[in-house]
């Protein structure tokens, strides 16, 4: 502690007590406005797909990655996964064991959102299986922000990992 410490003391006198009193505003004001987006996104509306499907492929935003984009869009796209027998009780198991919360479980359909441990960003994710095509569809989005600097891929591949997918 005493060493951190000594190290911010040298970092005050090395810039300037003007330069570090503006760059401690900045900080201070980067993360109020990071904890106003967390809390923003918890009062926003989920935006999910019609239960019946197909799950959304739309946005401008770099923010979000689905199975039913279009394969050569490489920022959106993320595979779906075969199975062959309906992975929605399994997924239903792995969500509720991790840091997620189960909305909506269906025999076909699953709406869960994730939240992060900062800032409390709330991020929707949607799993909808096609038992013709045996084909499991995955959709994973943030609310708030241009860039979710790849975590919703993240998420669903760690997801699909756990369940065996």
């Amino acid at each position: 502690m005493m060493d951190t410490l000594r190290a911010l003391v040298r970092f005050f006198e090395s810039v300037g007590q003007v330069a570090a009193l503006v760059l401690l505003v900045a900080v201070v004001v980067g993360v109020a406005l990071f904890i106003w987006l967390g809390m923003v996104s918890r009062k926003m509306p989920p935006s999910v797909s019609p239960t019946g499907g197909p799950l959304r492929s739309d946005g401008t935003k770099p923010n979000w990655v689905s199975s039913t984009a279009r394969k050569n869009d490489i920022l959106h796209y993320i595979a779906p996964r075969a199975s062959a027998e309906n992975p929605i009780p399994t997924l239903v198991e792995v969500l509720k064991q991790g840091r997620y919360t189960v909305v909506v479980a269906t025999e076909r359909y699953i709406q869960a959102t994730a939240r992060s441990s900062r800032f409390g960003f709330i991020d929707d994710m949607e799993f909808l299986y096609d038992p013709a095509a045996g084909l499991l569809h995955a959709r994973s989005a943030s609310r708030v922000g241009r860039s979710d600097l790849g975590m919703n891929r993240r998420r669903l591949t760690e997801i699909f990992k756990e369940a065996g997918l």
